[in-house]
């Protein structure tokens, strides 16, 4: 078999634990390693970069760039597969950005992270890293994957909760293996797929996130930064206050002309396509914000960033296309 490229990118699969306080080590990467042969032997040959060392709470834009521009350069040839190494907090959100942006990479990729360090009790990491080589041994699927403890879609795993640090899939109630992605034919797992973004992506143009919550306040949210748009993540029915009788700052519409006025477009994810919808959403999408239906916060937020930073396509054909099983119940075109 074709040696392993191991990326690694610091988080808490590559930290150890000092005093109690945990931190990146630049020796984690070998502890994983070492940790792998001890239990599992010599027989699989692996290559490993260190292409980051950072808490993947410190991941910013300049650092997706960066592992896009790594991925772009791989001879995928030379390589059975890829295991990327990454932080839990911002797992899901460079999960559904390499996952929609390499869609087409001919190859098995993993992304995997770690609950605690690798040499303490408890840890999944070397779990998760064993787990992704049996998987790129298998040689079933090509593509872009998340693995922690299970295997998910990259673009369907929303992130942990602060409890019990599991992750779950979009739409799922769980998932153990591809098999139990009711939505999603298996073909589009084993069949290649076109390459939609040939250009090394500069990630300059912002967007705003904002998760809407009981009592907040729009006038809170600047637009001095100038982003390029906005993200407003809606209550489970795709709802958010437009109730004005204790204040317009307390409206999404009033939010929104702010925002039209200034030219920035408003985005609302996660509404269901073909339901019926409150009187609240249907002002919210009448004052002119664009609905995207079936997809999850991460995989919205991660996907306006690639539109709006490339120049091969209009934004909105981009975001109408289903990329990498982003969008539940829609084939991959």
């Amino acid at each position: 078999m074709k040696k392993i490229l191991v990326l690694f990118t610091g988080g808490t699969i590559g930290s150890v634990n000092e005093d109690g306080v945990i931190n990146v080590a630049g020796d984690g990467k070998f502890a994983l390693i070492s940790a792998y042969r001890r239990q599992f032997g010599n027989d699989t040959k692996f290559e490993c970069r260190q292409i980051l060392n950072i808490l993947s709470e410190n991941m910013l834009y300049p650092h997706w760039e960066r592992m896009a521009e790594i991925l772009a350069n791989v001879d995928a040839s030379n390589y059975a597969g890829i295991i990327i190494t990454h932080g839990s907090d911002t797992l899901a959100y460079t999960s559904a950005f390499l996952g929609m942006y390499f869609r087409h990479i001919n190859i098995p990729v993993y992304i995997i992270a770690s609950n605690k360090p690798i040499d303490e009790k408890g840890s999944n990491g070397l779990f998760n890293f064993a787990a992704a080589v049996e998987k790129i041994k298998e040689n079933k699927y090509q593509g872009v994957f998340t693995l922690y403890e299970k295997v998910y879609l990259p673009t369907r795993v929303i992130p942990a909760d602060t409890c019990c640090d599991r992750f779950q899939a979009y739409g799922e109630d769980g998932c153990n293996e591809f098999t139990v992605f009711k939505s999603v034919n298996e073909k589009w797992l084993l069949q290649p797929k076109s390459q939609v973004f040939h250009e090394k992506p500069e990630l300059k143009n912002r967007i705003m996130k904002i998760d809407g919550y009981p009592g907040i306040d729009f006038s809170n949210y600047s637009l001095d930064g100038n982003p390029t748009a906005v993200l407003y993540v809606p209550y489970h029915s795709g709802t958010a206050c437009t109730d004005e009788s204790c204040g317009a700052q307390y409206s999404l519409c009033r939010f929104i002309e702010k925002c039209l006025i200034r030219d920035i477009k408003v985005y609302i994810c996660g509404i269901k396509k073909g339901m019926p919808m409150y009187d609240t959403l249907d002002k919210i999408i009448k004052t002119g914000s664009i609905p995207m239906y079936n997809i999850s916060d991460p995989a919205a937020y991660m996907k306006l960033i690639i539109a709006y930073n490339q120049k091969e396509y209009p934004v909105g054909e981009v975001l109408k296309r289903n990329l990498c099983f982003e969008i539940i119940g829609e084939n991959i075109k």
